[in-house]
């Protein structure tokens, strides 16, 4: 029991400072005007006035963020709404950087989960896939698809790499990856395929663009080559439309 104290009596030591921590409130982020000037609008948009002008060598204080707008107090207690690519410009009272990057929150996410539907070599395709952000232009995405056809089903299963030319573009970017993967035929009706598993290489063209904060859009075209053990190489296409949320 003796040498249970001590630790009861660090732990609750413990908890006290955690509590304490969670009550002291989060001093705002301040940083000064760098540029000419920076305006204040009365909403997070530009369809707001601008109600205050902030001038160069003053400093804000950073409330909170909407998106690609930010909530700021001015020196004398004025309050409005500040571009993100404007306040990317400013910096710390030491001369650096402000810590706001020029891109949206939502071009710096990890991971992508997404499904969606389409068409492959004139099958209809429904596709479920999986992105982990390696850099914020960069992806390794994981899919698995199925096509389905009066004849025979195909399923579809690839690893590649997606890259995004404008990540910090919210409404379109134009995409573009390479991959590969394994396709396997499960033919209902005789006579079955010869060769019923196959290893495939892609590459693929897109589009993709952002909803809200969590949800996504994606259009994407691929072209595929399935080697088989002939002198044959098919290379069928594939059109999606996919949905994603991502986090």
């Amino acid at each position: 029991m003796r040498r249970l104290l001590p630790l009861l009596l660090l732990a609750q030591a413990l908890l006290m400072s955690v509590q304490t921590e969670a009550r002291t409130p989060k001093k705002p982020l301040e940083v000064v005007v760098a540029e000419a000037y920076v305006e204040m609008h009365s909403g997070p948009g530009r369809g707001f006035p601008v109600t205050y002008v902030v001038g160069r060598g003053d400093s804000v204080q950073v409330l909170y963020s909407r998106t690609d707008w930010f909530k700021v107090r001015a020196p004398r207690g004025q309050e409005g709404w500040v571009k993100r690519e404007e306040l990317a410009k400013t910096q710390l009272a030491s001369g650096e950087p402000a810590p706001i990057p020029p891109y949206p929150d939502f071009a710096t996410h990890k991971w992508e989960l997404g499904a969606g539907y389409g068409v492959y070599n004139h099958q209809n395709l429904v596709t479920a896939y999986l992105d982990y952000a390696i850099t914020d232009s960069l992806d390794a995405e994981f899919v698995l698809q199925q096509a389905l056809g009066t004849i025979d089903n195909r399923y579809v299963a690839t690893i590649g790499l997606r890259h995004t030319f404008i990540p910090e573009y919210k409404w379109l970017s134009p995409t573009a990856g390479l991959g590969t993967g394994v396709q396997y035929v499960d033919k209902g009706t005789p006579p079955q395929p010869l060769e019923k598993n196959n290893q495939v290489a892609y590459v693929t063209l897109g589009l993709r663009g952002f909803i809200n904060k969590k949800f996504m859009w994606r259009l994407d075209w691929r072209n595929y080559v399935v080697f088989t053990k002939e002198n044959d190489n098919k290379e069928p296409e594939e059109w999606k439309f996919a949905l994603a949320v991502f986090f």
